[in-house]
């Protein structure tokens, strides 16, 4: 009876010790796992659903804007936090298709609920995304506009000329795919018709 007892024990701690082992495994493993979005083209506009987008966004040293100056064309509103482990993900490929755009590019990225600017800038520094702009927006103010009050992060937005959302992704957006640029400049001539 003894012997019974102690292999129930060994079984019972063998298979808690291998499930603590796989789990280990599989984290370690995740973090190296290729994740893409979705593809850019999907973000293909339907009709105005909101109300012109009006927010004011804070940048490091003070630095103000708001969305209002980018009416006349559409845009990509794109919001992360640097708590978010799938927009940590995302940011590099972002900051890369921004780069291949070039000075013009039509994508905001502003973060939420993730501190002050000057911490954005920090955390984007540290992380080696430093020319992706840090932007902020308060989150109590986008969840007004976007008439909410949760909102999945990432998320992005598809701005017409107007200020109104005509599409919306929530989850990352595949910027490294080898015809990024031109799904967006498809994109955005579709919210022309």
């Amino acid at each position: 009876m003894k012997a019974g007892l102690v292999s129930r024990r060994n079984v019972v701690v063998g298979t808690a010790g291998l499930a603590v082992l796989v789990g280990i495994g599989a984290s370690k493993l995740a973090g190296t796992v290729v994740r893409r979005g979705m593809p850019i083209e999907r973000l293909m506009p339907g009709r105005a659903v909101s109300e012109p987008v009006a927010l004011s966004l804070s940048g490091p040293e003070g630095a103000h804007s708001s969305l209002i100056s980018h009416r006349g064309a559409p845009f990509l509103l794109h919001v992360w936090a640097t708590w978010c482990p799938p927009c940590r993900h995302e940011l590099p490929a972002l900051a890369a298709f921004m780069r291949t755009w070039g000075i013009d590019c039509p994508v905001v990225p502003v973060a939420v609920s993730s501190g002050l600017p000057d911490d954005v800038r920090a955390f984007l520094d540290r992380n080696g995304i430093a020319d992706l702009p840090a932007w902020t927006v308060n989150g109590t103010d986008l969840k007004t506009w976007y008439g909410t009050a949760e909102l999945a992060i990432p998320v992005t937005f598809l701005i017409d000329s107007e200020g109104c959302i005509r599409a919306t992704s929530a989850g990352a957006l595949d910027w490294g795919s080898s015809d990024a640029v031109g799904a967006l400049r498809r994109v955005f001539a579709a919210t022309a018709v």
